[in-house]
């Protein structure tokens, strides 16, 4: 209707009281048993008073009627215009926290990373998008390992103080006890370098998450935390072709409670990874293609009881391909210290690789 003219949307108003008080009325004759109108006579002065009182009360309540439809329509445009103006200053504080993210000194990249953070809090219809900003800051090309020389080696420190930043506070609304919670959205890390991020008590409950052919690294007590994650039903975590080359990554006490994790293709080739503790209830893991060529990932006290864990070979019917078992070319998988083997992962082989380490009394021919 507030496309309509005013004459028109008034039109259409009246008409509907009219047929609303004819409704009205012709209950009420009913309801009163139908009663006949009796004629008495001439019209005397009372009567032509009030029919004159109901003409004009009729002109009054249509004047009423009016009158509603030309506020109705002036209080939608003010709320229109104040909906424009509310996110025409969103789209302003986005093109600034933007801009300031892009910037060339690190303090206003530091203080775009908060503003834009601010901003998806405030922002509910766009947060994604919000989110998404964040995540492709942390996409853009870093050098991994820090440079030789003293100048180029502070740039990178403070780079790396940013993209830090960056990733605590993804982390931080992933949490429970986060005001505004990012649960639920997806999040994009595809190819970054991810370079101690603390993800400790962060709660993947829906939504992509998309950490393929990302890169973990480690500098010295530098860690990339997972620990007490919980990866619940209707999340979808891709580590895919990602590589754990240095430093230690974690996963202790983690909980694998539904959803899906994927470590296909993904390289363990320096890194210490832990699932210390680890509960594996249910959902799906796999490791197909995984390559173990150095390292150590430890199973120490994990439980599994319900995940499907495969390292084995995976057949995909619909699509006719086969995704080859995960490879043992070196390094250590250790699952000789877990606390509940009731479901063992899926591994394929005949023979256990050097470096497989299985419970006592397990022996690779036992297990699926």
């Amino acid at each position: 209707m507030m496309r309509w003219s005013l004459s028109r949307h008034a039109a259409v108003v009246l008409l509907l009281s009219a047929l609303s008080v004819a409704i009205v009325a012709a209950a009420l004759w009913l309801l009163l048993g139908a009663p006949r109108l009796h004629v008495a006579g001439p019209l005397k002065p009372s009567d032509v008073y009030d029919g004159i009182k109901i003409a004009l009360a009729i002109v009054a309540g249509a004047g009423g009627v009016v009158a509603l439809v030309v506020g109705y329509r002036r209080q939608h445009l003010n709320e229109l215009s104040e909906q424009r103006e509310h996110g025409k200053a969103f789209t302003d504080r986005f093109g600034a926290a933007a801009d300031q993210l892009g910037a060339d000194q690190p303090a206003a990249r530091m203080a775009g990373a908060y503003a834009m953070a601010r901003l998806a809090d405030e922002w509910r219809q766009e947060r994604q998008t919000c989110i998404d900003v964040l995540c492709g800051y942390l996409r853009m090309p870093h050098t991994p390992d820090p440079p030789a020389d003293e100048p180029a080696f502070a740039a990178w420190q403070r780079e790396r103080e940013i993209r830090k930043t960056v990733l605590r506070l993804i982390a931080a609304h992933l949490r429970d006890d986060s005001s505004e919670s990012w649960q639920g959205y997806d999040l994009d890390l595809s190819g970054a370098v991810l370079d101690e991020a603390y993800f400790r008590g962060a709660r993947f409950t829906g939504g992509d998450i998309i950490f393929a052919n990302a890169l973990f690294v480690g500098h010295g007590r530098d860690q990339v935390v997972f620990d007490e994650v919980e990866f619940a039903g209707g999340s979808r975590v891709y580590f895919r072709l990602a590589e754990f080359r240095s430093g230690s990554v974690r996963f202790d006490r983690a909980v694998f409670s539904g959803g899906w994790v994927s470590f296909d293709s993904a390289r363990f080739t320096g890194a210490r990874t832990n699932f210390r503790d680890a509960t594996f209830s249910a959902g799906e893991v796999r490791f197909e293609d995984a390559e173990f060529s150095d390292g150590v990932v430890d199973f120490a006290g994990s439980t599994f009881s319900g995940t499907v864990m495969d390292f084995g070979e995976h057949r995909l019917q619909s699509l006719h391909t086969t995704i080859p078992p995960a490879r043992f070319t070196g390094g250590t998988v250790d699952f000789s210290r877990t606390a509940t083997f009731t479901h063992p992962p899926r591994f394929g082989l005949r023979t256990a690789p050097e470096g497989l380490l299985l419970p006592p009394g397990t022996g690779i021919c036992d297990l699926p």
